[in-house]
């Protein structure tokens, strides 16, 4: 079935990841669902810039590990701040993160893993590129980022750096039912299951957005 064929007649993409298979098979799949035009590899942040300069891309596939130099990390966010109508999608980086679903962090970014399916990802194009209109008309947005309560902030703050919960608990002054009752509700928005994946997905929505606030040390 055909995606997005008919709707999308001319796109240029970008591939910013170290990954010869991963840039082959999107390139493969990207090609195969309709969509014409340019879709480039680029090597790195600098090279990354400099084409989106010249042109407006409609999407950029970035790797996470991509955002691992502080610097590449503040050139990144600034890209993406630049560029509020080209789509992108951050990978996980670790590559063992069997993590099957997608997170959007900004209207325009989506987080997701390699072992989300092809037709989920087509799904996104084509409605980002639909939504593109509508946004103009206000209309309401259908995935809305990434978002989280000032205690759920707190809760992931320390969850994250390693606390447990009996200290979680003591210095929040909530009970273990409640905490549990937290937790419960960070994994249903973050569609994980796990704290690994929970882990990786704060880690690059700290990267790319200034609205969640969770700080804790990086392994």
């Amino acid at each position: 079935m055909n995606l997005i064929a008919d709707i999308i007649i001319i796109m240029t993409v970008f591939i910013l990841d170290p990954c010869n298979y991963t840039k082959c098979a999107l390139k493969s799949s990207l090609s195969s669902s309709g969509i014409k035009g340019a879709i480039r590899d680029v090597d790195n942040v600098n090279s990354l810039r400099l084409k989106c300069q010249k042109t407006n891309p409609s999407i950029i596939f970035i790797n996470q590990n991509c955002f691992q130099y502080q610097d590449d990390g503040v050139n990144l966010k600034s890209i993406i701040d630049e560029q509020p109508l080209t789509l992108f999608f951050i990978f996980i980086g670790n590559e063992n993160i069997k993590f099957h679903d997608f997170v959007p962090i900004r209207d325009n970014v989506v987080i997701l893993s390699k072992f989300t399916k092809i037709s989920t990802m087509l799904m996104i194009i084509r409605y980002f590129m639909d939504t593109k209109a509508w946004k103009k008309e206000n209309s309401p947005i259908g995935f809305p980022p990434l978002r989280f309560s000032k205690t759920e902030v707190e809760i992931l703050t320390m969850w994250m750096s390693g606390y447990d919960t009996m200290y979680i608990c003591t210095h929040l002054r909530i009970k273990e039912k409640t905490l549990s009752s937290h937790k419960i509700n960070i994994k249903r928005k973050t569609k994980a299951s796990n704290k690994q994946v929970i882990y990786h997905l704060i880690s690059i929505a700290n990267r790319v957005t200034d609205n969640l606030n969770i700080h804790y040390p990086v392994c």
